[in-house]
């Protein structure tokens, strides 16, 4: 998975932890400031059993949640988007960035079960646009 990383970009760091250490269900985060992705073990086991009833993608999954983060990384307006999302809270902006994302990562996953890629797209994507009607 480094390799791959590095292939994208040689100055983004992949670190995977057990778990998130938090309140929510999070497979992966990146993170701007140290331009890091973490990936959390125990909650992407925890995702793919949720969603596909079993651990049987668990790689695949895995790789899934990888290329989204990848996709944020690569992102060359994640900064101003994010800033845009903090400044007014509109969560239309968050949505923009989630669907970016996973575009970007549409285009570097190759080797990955197309049809599982896009179930967990629309799935990410779908609790993404329940905010919307919420918030």
């Amino acid at each position: 998975m480094n390799e791959f990383v590095s292939r994208h970009d040689p100055s983004l760091l992949l670190i995977i932890e057990k778990e998130f250490l938090g309140t929510r269900c999070m497979g992966g985060k990146y993170s701007a400031e140290g331009h890091t992705i973490t990936l959390y073990q125990e909650d992407i086991e925890i995702q793919c059993q949720r969603s596909l009833g079993a651990l049987d993608k668990l790689e695949e999954y895995t790789w899934i949640i990888l290329t989204h983060e990848i996709g944020h990384a690569l992102d060359k307006k994640l900064t101003a988007l994010n800033e845009e999302l903090w400044s007014t809270g509109n969560p239309k902006i968050l949505y923009q960035i989630e669907v970016k994302a996973w575009g970007i990562a549409a285009e570097i996953m190759s080797f990955i079960n197309l049809n599982l890629f896009t179930f967990r797209k629309d799935e990410s994507l779908a609790h993404c646009s329940k905010r919307l009607l919420v918030g």
